[in-house]
């Protein structure tokens, strides 16, 4: 460890700390202090800091002056005087503070040093909060009392530098961390209505709902602060949301910042007032007006902007001038401080002065705040070279973060050469007029919201707005374009790191595009483009609307295939299939998505693109199958496989077998369905680009493991089938890819985990789908969720609350028709209604479910039904003059034991098997008993530790029992058994399970 001034680095793990307190600083710039730091007095190269930091990459001056300059304010240079990185004119950068080099395990480092990463997405803060200690000590104590306070001020007074700061202080304090949610990047057309307003909230908090309400809902158990910064165009919208959020969710703390109160119910306000200047009648020496934060701030950030800068007795009273003359506002000193170098502390004062003089007409005083707030703007605007001028106006468009490269191409002019416009981003970042952003891999820039209005306003101003609005929304189109190209050569982390931040200002250009100033047939253009970014974002509530949206501007001969062509066509074809698969995964099945994937198919056909066919037909008989028509997905997949003979990828195959085998699994042949499944498996060879993911949704051979692992449990393989599912949900987690594991958890392991009877798995991946579900908008695998967490209730004896919650979440999925096993959730909600009393419901259940399978072709769990049936009607009461209900029950038991041994079902069987089997025990049958549930117990060869194993291998140990003692029988019967190991068997696993055995000092 080596520590420096109050900071102490520890190279090996990444760490800085000021004091005991982690320093958040990009890993870049951290990467550039270690060298520094361990070459301490000597000169280090440009080259050679470049080369150790960016090894193999081409990195141009300005991103390494960026990272220095984040580095000098993150460390405070100036502050008390101090200095630590000096730039040796022609030769490079030099470490100049006194080191001291300790053993990595002294004592001090604190725990958290190493530990996990907070539970929050505040951006990084690379400067110390100045004269803000008072407020955020206030604000700490009474934000967990009141829940919600805004902080007001004008722009510029330092109301997201205090939220930020506080933010960080309590964040230890909520159990689900902090959120961060800039209302910036988005204008008054954006936030149009509460429920767009909401989708921008709730992308913050990773979640993906439709509406207030439903938002409000996510949030209801959760113990959270939420930051709500720059709400000051969307004062009604916010205010809204507050109330919303906090009226249903009381663990929810929220602190806004706003140039005005929201007006909200349960408001409280907090104004923000400047920073403290010594009074008129004080002369006060260098220590004593350090004491005040206007002077303390000013002489910060002029050592770290001005090497040489040093503040003595001269220069107090300039340094006082200059704060008074800016009213104290953090902004306005900070902006001051950066121009240092070119007039000195003298120029700036003069300067100053006249320029306030003139805007305010010697009544300066009576002016609001934010008036000398542009008053200081137009002052700091018109010091910048035309160049810097240019460069800021079209930097304004960006309504987010943006790239170097981006910045480059809208700034472009005949007048402007490509170094000027570098030069010219170094410079407002210096100056504090852009904010660099180097906390990842990739540096990226935005406009503090203040200065991105007054350059929009000088950009209107000078009549070139709309050509870059224009210019705007080419850009990303274009950006676009070029990041699907790029989607098979990039880790889908590096790719969402570059690309996934784009979204704000995609959001942007689509309302220019579609507004009343805007060029329709951009933003069809535009919104084309977008969706493979809404795709791997998951943002699939966007892609259906932007899908929407568009095709409502294309003609509609195009969209019928009559005047198919060119790239209008190309466009048309992917805006209809992009609309037809994000309403499967939002809505459910539903006509619109047929008319739009037969549409696509149409066009597609038309122009013999073979890539579309396959996506559209694969949408289709997506579209059919979860409805439960297997035998029509079954006519779509032969479709499927005909066109797949054409394409060159052989993905493409593997997908049509695996659409066939589970289409074959749900209609009962479970033996067809695995080898279709598994012969695509053999032949699946991992493609080298990931265009299936594009147009499948999912991994292929994850998909393939999803019902393999059901017909695995089916036919008799439980710890296989679990194994399988287990490995589809980790290959879906190692790619990272929001739809594969949604897909897999879903379909696949809670399934599975309910069927072998573990619910320590149920319980652990129901939760992952339901936050999976909840944070991508998976509305129908959130309903889904939902029953699973239901069905786990019952299971633990959650009796009436969770069988009304079961049935609830069954009439969800029927109401957006979603049939995918939904006739075995059925049977065991039946199931579950007869053992708690319910036996007629459970009935009514039951027969709804055999109608179904009668009507569909839906035969995977028809022996489960049966059985289900059977059990249902051994319980029914019966009045003394009735026939008793054990005929029918048995007559049940057969009926699904023969459909069973006819799909080669040998866990069906069990189950059927083992209800025989007891209700035989019940008859005194005890020998019929145990001869038909031994012969299928022991025709299995695993999963002896699962539920059904479990249970069936103590009922032929209790009817053993009963043949050799009817005493210790009749002592089984009544509970008192005792557990003991049974002796050794030849089967290893079996060993482990403990057994009902005779009753001690009983004879037999």
């Amino acid at each position: 460890m080596i520590t420096f001034g109050p900071f102490r680095l520890v190279p090996g793990r990444k760490v800085l700390l000021d004091g005991d307190a982690p320093l958040r600083l990009g890993s870049r710039a951290l990467d550039i202090l270690v060298v520094l730091v361990e070459r301490a007095g000597q000169v280090v190269a440009k080259d050679e800091l470049v080369a150790n930091v960016w090894p193999d990459t081409y990195v141009d001056d300005a991103n390494l002056r960026v990272n220095i300059a984040a580095l000098r304010k993150a460390l405070g240079e100036g502050r008390e005087g101090a200095r630590y990185i000096a730039n040796v004119p022609g030769r490079g950068y030099c470490f100049v503070a006194p080191v001291t080099r300790v053993e990595v395990g002294a004592p001090g480092l604190p725990a958290t040093a190493g530990g996990e990463p907070p539970s929050h997405n505040l951006p990084v803060r690379l400067t110390r909060v100045v004269g803000r200690d008072a407020v955020i000590r206030t604000l700490a104590d009474q934000l967990p009392r009141r829940r919600f306070i805004t902080l007001v001020g004008p722009g510029g007074i330092g109301k997201t530098t205090v939220a930020l700061a506080l933010a960080e202080q309590l964040a230890p304090g909520y159990v689900d961390g902090v959120r961060f949610v800039d209302f910036a990047p988005v204008t008054d057309a954006t936030l149009s209505d509460a429920t767009l307003a909401a989708s921008v909230l709730a992308g913050a908090l990773g979640v993906a709902v439709d509406s207030i309400a439903d938002l409000a809902g996510v949030l209801h158990d959760k113990h959270l602060l939420l930051i709500l910064d720059n709400c000051e165009h969307v004062v009604g919208t916010a205010a809204v949301l507050a109330e919303a959020v906090l009226r249903r969710a009381p663990g929810i703390h929220i602190l806004a910042t706003s140039r005005e109160p929201l007006r909200a119910e349960g408001e409280w306000v907090q104004r923000l007032a400047s920073l403290e200047t010594p009074p008129v009648t004080m002369t006060p020496d260098p220590a004593q007006a350090l004491s005040y934060s206007a002077v303390e701030l000013f002489v910060e950030r002029a050592t770290a902007s001005v090497d040489t800068f040093s503040f003595g007795e001269a220069e107090v009273p300039l340094v006082i001038e200059i704060c008074r003359g800016l009213d104290g506002i953090p902004l306005a000193i900070e902006l001051a401080a950066a121009r240092l170098d070119l007039f000195g502390l003298s120029g700036l004062a003069v300067r100053l002065n006249d320029r306030f003089a003139l805007l305010v007409r010697g009544r300066r005083t009576a002016l609001p705040r934010h008036q000398t707030l542009r008053a200081m703007l137009d002052w700091s605007y018109e010091l910048l070279p035309m160049a810097e001028r240019l460069v800021l106006h079209r930097l304004a468009v960006f309504a987010g973060g943006f790239t170097m490269e981006s910045a480059a191409v809208m700034a472009s002019d005949a007048r402007l050469a490509q170094t000027d416009i570098l030069g010219a981003l170094s410079n407002l970042v210096a100056k504090s007029l852009l904010v660099a952003d180097v906390s990842g891999n990739h540096v990226s820039y935005r406009l503090l919201e203040m200065t991105r209005a007054y350059a929009l306003e000088k950009l209107t101003e000078s009549g070139d707005l709309p050509r870059m609005r224009r210019r705007h929304a080419e850009c990303h189109r274009d950006m676009l374009v070029q990041a699907e190209q790029e989607w098979d050569r990039r880790p889908t982390a590096e790719w969402l790191e570059v690309h996934g931040r784009q979204i704000d200002n995609l959001r942007a250009a689509l309302v220019w595009a579609f507004g009343p100033d805007g060029d329709a047939a951009l933003g069809v253009a535009l919104t084309a483009a977008a969706v493979p970014l809404w795709m791997q974002l998951s943002l699939m509530n966007e892609c259906r609307e932007g899908g929407r949206r568009a095709l409502e501007q294309v003609a509609p001969g195009t969209l019928t295939g009559d005047t198919a062509s060119g790239p209008e066509a190309e466009r048309t074809l992917r805006l209809l299939t992009a609309l037809g698969l994000s309403l499967i995964y939002t809505k459910g099945p539903a006509p619109e998505i047929r008319a739009a994937l037969n549409q696509a198919l149409a066009l597609a056909h038309r122009l013999d693109n073979v890539d579309y066919q396959l996506r559209a037909l694969w949408g289709l008989f997506v579209e059919i199958f979860n409805q439960g028509y297997y035998a029509r997905a079954l006519e779509i997949a032969d479709r499927f496989r005909a066109v797949a003979i054409r394409s060159a990828d052989p993905v493409d195959l593997m997908a049509a077998d695996r659409i066939r085998g589970f289409a074959l699994h749900l209609m009962g042949d479970h033996t067809s369905a695995r080898r279709y499944i598994e012969d695509g498996l053999r032949r699946y060879v991992r493609p080298d680009h990931r265009g299936h993911l594009v147009r499948y949704q999912y991994d292929q051979r994850v998909a393939a493991c999803v019902p393999l692992s059901v017909i695995l449990w089916i036919q008799g393989y439980p710890d296989q089938a679990v194994a399988m599912a287990t490995m589809a949900v980790d290959e879906a987690q190692d790619m990272d890819h929001a739809l594969t594991l949604g897909y897999a958890l879903a379909t696949a392991v809670c399934h599975v985990a309910f069927l072998v009877g573990d619910l320590a798995m149920a319980d652990r991946f129901v939760g992952m789908l339901q936050n999976h579900a909840t944070r991508h908008g998976l509305g129908p695998w959130a309903v889904l969720a939902r029953y699973f967490n239901y069905r786990l209730q019952v299971a633990r004896g959650g009796g009436a609350a969770g069988l009304a919650g079961m049935g609830t979440a069954l009439a969800e999925l029927e109401a957006i028709n979603f049939a995918l096993r939904y006739v075995g959730y059925l049977g065991e909600w039946a199931e579950n209604l007869g053992r708690a009393g319910h036996t007629r419901d459970g009935l009514e259940a039951v027969d709804q479910a055999l109608v179904r399978c009668e009507g569909g072709d839906i035969r995977w769990c028809m022996p489960e039904l049966l059985r289900i049936k059977g059990e249902l009607l051994s319980l029914r009461p019966t009045s003394g003059d009735e026939p008793g209900a054990a005929p029918e029950a048995e007559a049940h038991f057969h009926h699904a034991l023969d459909w069973a041994r006819r799909q080669g079902a040998l866990s069906w069987e069990l189950r059927a098997a083992t209800s025989l089997a007891k209700l035989w025990r019940g008859q005194g049958r005890q020998a019929d008993a145990h001869a038909l549930l031994a012969g299928v117990f022991d025709r299995f060869t695993e999963g002896f530790g699962t539920a059904d194993l479990v249970a069936a291998r103590r009922l032929l140990m209790a009817l053993t029992q009963d043949m050799a003692c009817p005493l210790a029988a009749g002592l089984l019967e009544g509970g008192l058994a005792v557990g003991a190991p049974r002796p050794p068997s030849s089967r290893e696993t079996r060993d482990r399970e403990v057994i009902p055995f005779p009753v001690p000092g009983v004879a037999c």
